[in-house]
């Protein structure tokens, strides 16, 4: 009931720390102004938009394996890696920017990173998360800082396309324009941000404050997130290697052993990666929690919720409910498979992507992306743990997160013996 009713629609007052780097865009945004934000941001995740990114999903994840490669079977630790790669995929669908974070050290993805690292601190440190004694803290001025730098990043960009919008009536999508500006090289392709300077709110176009706080939306809410999903995603396959076989054989029957250019078609037909990644997001969703701003007074079986109070949903919880789920705590994909041929889903029970009206917009792009690396991944490596009960331990801070590094060895399929 919390999240399928207008009177939990807003988020909780926690969410205006991150409103101080992101703005007031859909995530945070309330009443008229949210419905509107999102009525003009879905466009940018329509099925044909969706496409044109798997591109950019096909060659990060190219770059990642690359990377992977160089370790030749030594142990890695996946979770801050794969926050390279999530944030190189982020720039270029959202900015059409490349970045090259997993190959260079630029400026723009360490301010998120460290903005992140803030907002962590802040969110559940009980000093830090009050906002007059937050001034009195060093990282205040540095967060301060940090924010002007991306912001300016962010809005030099989108000057720049504006510029060049005005300079052609269309975008060549397959025209190559290269800058050597600031944090890596510069591609012309379809990205969010073209939507964003061609929409209108009733007959207005977005100002560049607007099309900034969307942006850096994207950035914040596709981060850490699929970063957190991937890695888990991954443990898993290491952990049970009868079900990455499976995996691996229904990749090379559908695409092939080679680690070609994956499409949207491709990537629909692998209904066993489909339920690989659904359990592992039901026991290690990104968000592990979400909190709603009841806006009118409320009941709940039997209990009154005054206007004001802040209810939270404990996602991890949840999902690890035997109540909702047979055997719980065991990874077991094909549950999934059982439960749609029963027709016995509640679509309340397993939320890793929120629901109702303020659910993700951008489940399908993070599905996709996630589908694209794990199919080049497995293509490419056996995943193995340090030692077969290797269990990690966990930190639920904004994003569910390995508590200390998460070790898997990538030992090559192609390797010689």
């Amino acid at each position: 009931k919390i999240l399928n009713t207008q009177s939990y629609a807003d988020k909780s007052s926690d969410y205006d720390k991150v409103a101080e780097w992101i703005g007031h865009g859909l995530l945070v945004s309330k009443g008229e102004k949210w419905f509107q934000r999102r009525k003009v941001l879905t466009p940018g995740f329509h099925f044909r938009i969706l496409e044109s990114f798997v591109r950019v999903f096909n060659e990060h994840s190219d770059v990642f394996c690359q990377k992977l490669a160089t370790f030749q079977g030594s142990e890695v630790d996946i979770f801050p890696r794969l926050k390279l790669f999530t944030l190189d995929v982020l720039c270029e669908t959202a900015l059409g920017y490349r970045c090259n974070s997993q190959t260079e050290d630029p400026a723009y993805p360490r301010a998120v990173d460290e903005i992140m690292s803030i907002l962590n601190w802040r969110f559940f440190n009980p000093f830090a998360s009050i906002d007059v004694l937050f001034r009195f803290t060093k990282q205040y001025k540095r967060f301060h800082q940090l924010i002007r730098e991306t912001h300016r990043f962010t809005l030099d960009i989108i000057n720049e396309r504006r510029r060049e919008a005005s300079r052609a009536s269309e975008v060549d999508e397959d025209e190559d324009l290269r800058d050597d500006g600031g944090c890596g090289t510069r591609k012309k392709k379809l990205a969010l941000l073209d939507i964003l300077l061609g929409a209108t709110i009733d007959g207005k176009p977005l100002s560049d404050d607007d099309i900034r706080e969307e942006v850096d939306t994207f950035t914040f809410a596709g981060h850490d997130t699929s970063a957190s999903a991937l890695t888990f995603i991954l443990y898993n396959i290491a952990k049970h290697p009868e079900i990455q076989q499976r995996m691996y054989d229904e990749i090379v029957e559908v695409v092939g052993p080679d680690s070609t250019e994956l499409t949207l078609h491709t990537l629909n037909e692998l209904r066993f990666l489909d339920l690989v990644i659904k359990e592992s997001l039901r026991m290690f969703p990104p968000v592990p929690m979400i909190a709603r701003h009841a806006t009118e007074r409320t009941e709940i079986e039997g209990s009154v919720i005054p206007v004001g109070t802040i209810v939270g949903v404990d996602i991890f919880e949840m999902h690890r409910d035997s109540d909702y789920f047979e055997d719980a705590e065991r990874f077991n994909p094909d549950r999934f498979e059982a439960v749609r041929e029963a027709g016995k889903s509640n679509p309340f029970t397993y939320i890793p992507f929120s629901a109702g009206s303020r659910n993700c917009i951008g489940q399908k792009f993070a599905q996709y992306e996630i589908k694209t690396a794990v199919t080049k991944i497995l293509q490419n490596f056996t995943l193995e743990l340090p030692s077969p009960n290797f269990e990690p331990a966990l930190k639920a801070e904004i994003v569910l997160k390995p508590a200390g590094p998460l070790p898997i060895r990538f030992i090559q399929r192609n390797a010689a013996p």
